[in-house]
């Protein structure tokens, strides 16, 4: 889940606060966050709404919280229009179990579409004045899931959770005089559905903080079945595998890498519907790809679909300096990246190189407390010079 913000360029003029030489104070009881939702991302368009993060650290300042609370309301120029709230509670249940949920409302009136596959063609010509949404369908639901992590020894913990989303698909958003979804779909019935899953996995963490690291590892494996119950119309399994790795290079300069394989495949009647392909899961939340903020910046939101995508991303992070902005310990970080994926199985080993699609650029994130960080990365392509998004946390 993208969660996006703006005010981006207020809090960094306003960051030129005293330099920090002594250790931040341990953050305790409430931090609360809010600002106007009006942001700029190269897929979406302009953003504008309300969201809010609101942190409680308990009495003895709970690492990295006891609990996070984050409502949104966010729409933007593009025909996205959500209402979620999202709550993490490391600390918040007995016996160590963590419990994450989200719950929303989700009208993307122009999702991107591109086809399926790792070769599928863009075709600027298509997106007319006339006709501006060739590459894009309308997908109306309301998406709910809940996890709970149990530790089993020392890091590793166990994962298990539910969830189910509900799809309306429109072919031609905005009235739309043709879209590449409805040329492929001529005829064929609309897949409107229901799709209800179950999921368990282990998860494997030793970071030493868990917005920002700057070391440890992040591992996790994850299965997921969708089935005929709770409504759910769809039958299939996904199985996803990510490695994180962070590495202190000096005292302000830190390696992030991120490796993701996810694997989906159904051996029931219907076919997995096309919008399921770009669901990308993780454990704390899902996101989608290939393309865009979350896993190959520089290429346009969900360019390449399949049922087996594999993807990597490398980040240098600076830490420019620390200071307090408002009585709360913050920092500065720029960073540059270079992201590569591929969707699709290759017809030989040697193609999983040459098929690649690769995106790189760079960005700045402002951390404003403990845990809130906002920021922007600038990703370039072959088909985009400056892709800008700008959001809150790290991609991973």
């Amino acid at each position: 889940m993208q969660r996006r913000i703006v005010a981006v360029l207020i809090l960094f003029v306003s960051a030129a606060g005293s330099a920090q030489s002594t250790p931040p104070p341990l953050q305790r009881g409430w931090q609360i966050s809010g600002l106007p939702a009006l942001n700029f991302n190269a897929d979406e368009g302009f953003g504008y709404g309300v969201i809010a993060q609101a942190y409680n650290y308990g009495n003895e300042g709970a690492k990295p919280y006891t609990y996070l609370i984050q409502p949104l309301l966010f729409l933007t120029t593009k025909g996205r229009r959500d209402l979620s709230v999202f709550v993490d509670a490391p600390h918040l249940l007995p016996g160590g179990l963590r419990l994450g949920a989200y719950l929303g409302r989700e009208q993307q009136q122009a999702t991107p579409y591109y086809g399926v596959g790792n070769t599928t063609t863009y075709d600027a010509a298509k997106e007319l004045a006339t006709n501006p949404y060739y590459y894009r369908y309308g997908r109306v639901g309301v998406r709910f899931n809940t996890d709970v992590q149990r530790p089993l020894i020392g890091p590793l913990r166990l994962l298990v959770g539910l969830g189910t989303r509900t799809s309306n698909i429109v072919f031609r958003p905005f009235n739309a005089d043709s879209t590449l979804l409805s040329t492929q779909l001529r005829g064929d019935t609309i897949p409107h559905g229901q799709t209800s899953y179950v999921r368990a996995g282990l998860v494997y963490d030793t970071r030493d903080r868990e917005t920002g690291p700057s070391r440890g590892q992040w591992l996790e494996l994850l299965v997921q079945q969708s089935g005929p119950f709770a409504g759910g119309d769809y039958s299939f399994t996904r199985v996803t595998g990510t490695a994180r790795a962070y590495v202190s290079l000096s005292d302000r300069l830190v390696f992030a890498e991120r490796i993701t394989f996810q694997n989906l495949w159904n051996s029931a009647s219907p076919q997995v519907p096309f919008y399921e392909l770009s669901t990308i899961q993780g454990s704390f939340s899902d996101g989608e790809g290939l393309g865009g903020a979350g896993s190959l910046r520089g290429w346009p939101k969900n360019r390449f679909i399949s049922k087996t995508v594999l993807f990597a991303n490398q980040e240098l992070r600076w830490r420019v300096s620390e200071f307090s902005l408002l009585s709360r310990p913050s920092a500065f970080v720029l960073s540059g990246f270079v992201d590569a994926g591929r969707a699709g199985v290759p017809a030989a080993a040697a193609d999983v190189i040459s098929g690649l699609h690769v995106g790189f650029g760079g960005g700045a994130r402002l951390r404003f407390g403990q845990d809130f960080v906002v920021g922007v990365d600038v990703g370039h392509s072959k088909e985009s010079g400056a892709a800008i998004y700008i959001g809150l946390g790290y991609p991973y």
